[in-house]
């Protein structure tokens, strides 16, 4: 398990950014009119359901054993991929 602590450190981290900067989005977003947030919300909420995909693949890698972490670890590497494309489409439509 102790090679999967960095790669798990590492997930959290990036999900921590992507939060972050999905929050500098909503705020440019909110200069943009009622209908634009509307928009924003539906892509935010898109985000949201990716996220909560990908922190349930971290948790089940946390609580792995070895012989599943190979298969968990592409789970995530796939959910955080899906999470990656959530947030760049939310970045291309507001920035």
């Amino acid at each position: 398990m102790a090679e999967i602590d960095p790669y798990i450190t590492k997930m959290e981290a990036k999900i921590e950014e992507m939060d972050a900067e999905l929050n500098r989005i909503k705020a440019r977003v909110k200069s943009h009119g009622a209908d634009a947030e509307i928009q924003f919300n539906d892509l935010a909420k898109e985000f949201e359901e990716k996220k909560s995909e990908l922190l349930k693949n971290v948790g089940d890698l946390k609580s792995s054993g070895k012989d599943a972490t190979k298969d968990l670890k592409e789970g995530a590497d796939q959910a955080f991929g899906e999470l990656s494309a959530s947030l760049e489409k939310a970045k291309s439509r507001f920035s």
